[in-house]
């Protein structure tokens, strides 16, 4: 994966909203859906792009599937962009970045 890649993968709200969810530790799909309040459906979608882009991983336990980050890295990417927009939030973006 490349920089431009983890990009248009973590774009989307949704993507980003699971990712968080799952900085807290491995979550089943319906603790997801209870989480985000998105349908079922939308977060396994949601689910199987992050894990073809390698941003999230998947164990088997019992009839369950959980779901996790496969590196500690990622929560360090989100905490770093989310000081950079702190420190930023007195700029008023481009139109092209709302």
């Amino acid at each position: 994966m490349n920089i431009d890649s983890f990009f248009k993968c973590v774009v989307d709200t949704s993507r980003r909203r699971i990712l968080t969810i799952l900085m807290t530790g491995e979550k089943c799909v319906s603790e997801i859906v209870e989480e985000t309040g998105l349908e079922q459906s939308l977060v396994s979608h949601h689910l199987k792009v992050l894990k073809t882009c390698g941003l999230v991983k998947s164990r088997q336990n019992g009839k369950k599937v959980l779901y996790s980050l496969p590196n500690p890295e990622i929560k360090d990417v989100f905490e770093a962009a989310e000081k950079v927009c702190i420190k930023m939030q007195d700029i008023e973006p481009h139109e092209e970045c709302k």
